[in-house]
């Protein structure tokens, strides 16, 4: 895993959503389940849910539901993010392109939003992030374990560092794990070290109901899981360390815009009206992304630029088919 160490785990298929009854939000409460309250029941807690907050931090703090973690490491972790303030902000910076749409993809699971947080320690929320392992993307997926969660690796495409697709096999891999261990701190040891080491590290642990802090883990592994809690804590209270987030409007980054043509991405970047570099962060898994026909099915645009694209596409497609006519009547 980077931001510090990349590392990749086997995964198979699993179930499309979490036992939303195991865990806990931090303020004590279970998720509400809507579908239980009567309509019209006046639930002030449903009141909450329909009230969301216009800003995403905040949506991100009410989902927060995993556990605290009783490890001093946590707050060793605290510490070293609350002296690197530009560090944390080159992160969020990074993320702000991408969380509103994985929270998005957390909520509707309900799975605990630290989750969200995840690409943080993974890769500083880099889509173009690669370790020695060949770990790749935003959720670091190496070659094997891309290939056996249906991310295709080809020379066109890379899928392990496609956003919306890396996004939805990560989050299954995790349902998958908690499903084996009913501990998120486990799950997220299992997805840095491997299923099968913390198993055996469990087994060896000898004792029911061994946690996080109580087996034998390899460095990485030791510090992986508090490094994600301090980041937690952080957003929960950035005031207690200093730090400011800044506002992060609760509202899409991006959205998709379905092509009938193939074109390259800088191509694409002139009719979306949007600079190539941010472009390119949007859409990371071309391997070729200035290759003709690059760009073919679909691409990924901010939201506010979708419509000048659409429109610009259809005035592509009108220069195009009045130039090839051109060149007909002059070959005749």
């Amino acid at each position: 895993m980077v931001v510090a160490v990349l590392a990749g785990a086997a995964v198979f298929p699993i179930p499309t959503r979490a036992d939303e009854t195991a865990f806990v939000n931090v303020t004590g409460q279970r998720p509400v389940v809507l579908a239980a309250v009567p309509a019209g029941a006046g639930d002030p807690r449903i009141e909450k849910l329909l009230t969301r907050p216009a800003d995403l931090w905040e949506r991100l703090r009410q989902g927060f539901a995993m556990p605290d973690l009783d490890s001093r490491l946590v707050g060793v972790h605290e510490a070293y993010y609350a002296a690197r303030p530009e560090l944390l902000r080159g992160i969020l910076a990074r993320a702000k392109r991408y969380l509103h749409y994985i929270v998005e993809e957390v909520e509707r699971r309900g799975l605990p939003m630290e989750l969200a947080l995840l690409p943080a320690v993974e890769s500083g929320f880099n889509p173009m992030a690669l370790s020695s392992a060949q770990a790749s993307g935003l959720w670091q997926f190496i070659p094997g374990t891309g290939a056996r969660y249906n991310l295709p690796q080809t020379a066109h495409f890379d899928a392990r560092r496609d956003v919306l697709a890396s996004t939805g096999a990560a989050l299954d891999y995790l349902q998958s794990l908690y499903r084996l261990h009913h501990d998120w701190h486990l799950a997220l040891a299992s997805y840095n070290w491997g299923e099968q080491a913390v198993l055996r590290a469990v087994e060896r642990r000898g004792a029911r109901g061994a946690g996080f802090t109580d087996l034998a883990l390899p460095e990485e592994t030791r510090n992986y899981v508090p490094r994600l809690m301090a980041l937690r804590n952080i957003v929960l209270e950035p005031q207690k360390f200093g730090l400011d987030l800044g506002e992060l409007p609760d509202e899409p980054y991006f959205t998709s815009v379905a092509l009938d043509l193939n074109i390259d991405l800088l191509l694409a970047s002139r009719l979306a009206g949007v600079p190539y570099e941010d472009l390119f962060a949007l859409n990371p898994g071309y391997n070729q992304p200035r290759a003709a026909g690059a760009v073919r099915a679909s691409l990924v645009v901010p939201a506010e630029q979708a419509e000048f694209l659409r429109a610009s596409l259809v005035r592509y497609r009108e220069a195009q088919t009045a130039r090839a006519a051109a060149a007909r009547r002059k070959a005749y």
